[in-house]
């Protein structure tokens, strides 16, 4: 699932492209990712300029002239590549099935913008997961705080203080924790993996268990996994296996394999919460559960 730094990337990337582009058509094959608001339509977005992209947790922003906005949410499985006139690739992001440079359109290719300039914008979607919100631009923070977000992981907005409040709030699994939006905006499988192994937490420990030297590490390491995505490149991982001749990730992907950290443990894979999770049994201990003392009460 493209995550904060895969669409992050992809909005600096795409920015130089299309930001002062007018979108001369637009082609929906599939109208269920496409979700405009009452009154607005695809036509609609017919000779709108692309003013700005911004980004708030996985969601790529599009505010367009004429007091417009186009909301993107990849989801699983979307991508999207920008392609020159003379069928150069310009920028590309997002999940990386079809591979980049694989000829466009692809069969999962649901939606097309043709620009001013004869470039092309393809979005496609192996998984049919995507969405397109087209609204007006006064309407987008309403949106956004519907959705519930929290704190950005960049930003000074995430905080210890906060992240603590909000983690004591949580029975559940500290991987399961760091995949609610709520509990900080931006976060998927494969960083939530990352930032427990660099911190050295289990992810099966209960989210309201954690100490708070445990909480400044898991905050430290998900601000440095992140930065380190956006910096270095982001994470790849095809059919839930990390790619061999890279190093990044970490952690996800390596089911089976050595740890990075040379601690001579081999890397486990097991479900939580519903998605594959990867840790060291070494680096990632989960604590015993104490013992209960003689003559005091058990539940049930």
């Amino acid at each position: 699932m493209p995550e904060l730094p895969e669409v992050e990337s992809l909005r600096r990337d795409l920015t130089p492209t299309i930001v002062g582009r007018s979108i001369q058509r637009v082609d929906i094959g599939l109208p269920k990712l496409f979700r405009p608001v009452p009154g607005l339509s695809a036509a609609d977005l017919c000779g709108r300029a692309v003013e700005r992209l911004r980004r708030r947790a996985k969601i790529l922003i599009l505010d367009l002239s004429d007091g417009l906005a186009l909301l993107i949410h990849l989801k699983l499985a979307g991508q999207l590549v920008h392609v020159s006139a003379d069928g150069q690739e310009l920028a590309h992001g997002g999940h990386p099935v079809p591979r980049w440079g694989f000829p466009l359109p692809h069969k999962a290719t649901h939606v097309i913008f043709r620009f001013d300039d004869g470039s092309t914008l393809y979005l496609t979607d192996i998984r049919q997961f995507c969405r397109l919100w087209l609204m007006h631009a006064d309407e987008v923070d309403g949106f956004l705080e519907e959705q519930g977000f929290g704190p950005e992981p960049l930003t000074e907005d995430f905080s210890v203080p906060g992240f603590r409040a909000r983690l004591r709030r949580r029975s559940i699994p500290i991987k399961t924790a760091l995949l609610d939006q709520g509990v900080v905006g931006g976060i998927g499988n494969i960083y939530a993996d990352e930032s427990l192994w660099e911190a050295r937490i289990h992810p099966r420990r209960t989210a309201n268990s954690l100490t708070l030297p445990e909480i400044k590490r898991l905050h430290a390491a998900v601000r440095s996994v992140l930065a380190y995505a956006l910096r270095e490149g982001v994470a790849t991982v095809l059919q839930g296996k990390a790619l061999p001749e890279r190093d990044f990730p970490y952690a996800h992907g390596r089911g089976g394999g050595p740890c990075f950290r040379g601690c001579g443990a081999t890397m486990e894979k097991e479900w939580v919460g519903g998605r594959g999770t990867h840790w060291c049994p070494r680096c990632q201990k989960l604590p015993r559960a104490r013992p209960v003392a003689a003559g005091t009460p058990s539940s049930g």
